[in-house]
């Protein structure tokens, strides 16, 4: 055997630890089949089964137990060598990949490039429009750090709540609508705009912001309307920001996020309409993989965001 994956010495020392193909998964963040895989990897370089089935779990052979303590302390060793050194914003010299829709674009990035920028001035920030593949592009390291409101964030992923958020409806400053909320329910269809953007991401029943509103029911009676609570008759945009924009110089009314209604209304002449209802609400938060936990230059970045979000 003249050279093995590091990975697979990772996996040996976690099954040698645990006894259990499971258990080792859960641990390395890894699937059950992707382990199984590597113990065979594994036998074959060493030539030994390493480990055996028993009731009372995945039991060494001889071999194993006599090449445990040297990859152990092995690894131990080079974790102590490749040990994160400290982030200098500075002097640093790094990449970022960010996923942000349209809400965040708006409310944060701009402000994040520009601190970033004054802090760290050989640091990059690529922003990009999340998609379907989103949780791969953060397991296979294309994204570093996502924002946007999820639903079920898997074990692997780190999660840190930001604020919660409402949707509200929003009319044109000049707009009769504002003095009588109560009509929006009786409003036709067609003076009401859909925002319908984002995707969910399969499998997963994790959403972008943009995902989380797709299916958000804007209109009374929706049951009556088929699954997705849209009517035929309203004007549908893909993205809150042109909601806004619309709204503006229009009769049409719209649901949108309450912060982005907020920046609105001192940019545009816009206004909030308060209805009775209590606004459907969720939770913006940002993601990262747990592989980045130790990784003090995005631990740098995330601090950045939230003291951007902080001033807003």
């Amino acid at each position: 055997m003249s050279s093995i994956d590091l990975n697979l010495l990772r996996v040996f020392d976690a099954i040698f630890e645990l006894r259990s193909v499971t258990r080792t998964a859960e641990r390395l963040n890894l699937t059950q089949s992707a382990i199984s895989h590597a113990l065979g990897r594994l036998r074959v370089a060493f030539g030994d089964p390493l480990f055996v089935r028993h009731p009372a779990g995945l039991q060494p052979t001889a071999r194993a137990l006599e090449i445990a303590p040297g990859i152990r302390e092995g690894l131990a060793q080079l974790q102590v060598a490749l040990a994160p050194s400290p982030f200098d914003p500075a002097i640093a010299r790094r990449r970022f990949r960010v996923s942000a829709g349209g809400y965040f674009c708006a409310l944060l990035v701009p402000a994040l490039i520009a601190r970033a920028r004054e802090l760290a001035p050989n640091v990059v920030l690529e922003i990009v429009s999340p998609g379907p593949d989103l949780l791969a592009s953060l397991d296979d390291g294309r994204t570093d750090l996502a924002f946007g409101a999820f639903g079920k964030v898997p074990p692997r992923l780190h999660h840190r709540v930001l604020f919660p958020e409402e949707v509200v409806w929003i009319a044109a400053q000049d707009n009769p609508l504002r003095e009588s909320p109560e009509a929006l329910a009786r409003l036709p269809a067609e003076r009401r705009l859909e925002v319908v953007v984002g995707q969910p991401f399969p499998g997963h029943g994790a959403y972008s912001w943009e995902g989380g509103l797709e299916r958000l029911v804007v209109t009374p009676g929706a049951e009556e309307e088929g699954a997705s609570g849209l009517r035929d008759g309203s004007p549908r945009l893909p993205d809150a920001i042109t909601a806004i924009e619309t709204v503006a110089i229009t009769d049409l009314v719209a649901l949108v996020p309450r912060r982005l209604a907020e920046k609105g209304m001192r940019e545009r002449r816009i206004a909030i309409v308060e209805t009775p209802a209590s606004p459907h609400r969720v939770e913006m938060a940002m993601l990262w993989h747990s592989r980045l936990a130790g990784d003090e230059g995005l631990r740098w970045l995330r601090e950045v965001a939230l003291g951007c979000l902080g001033a807003t």
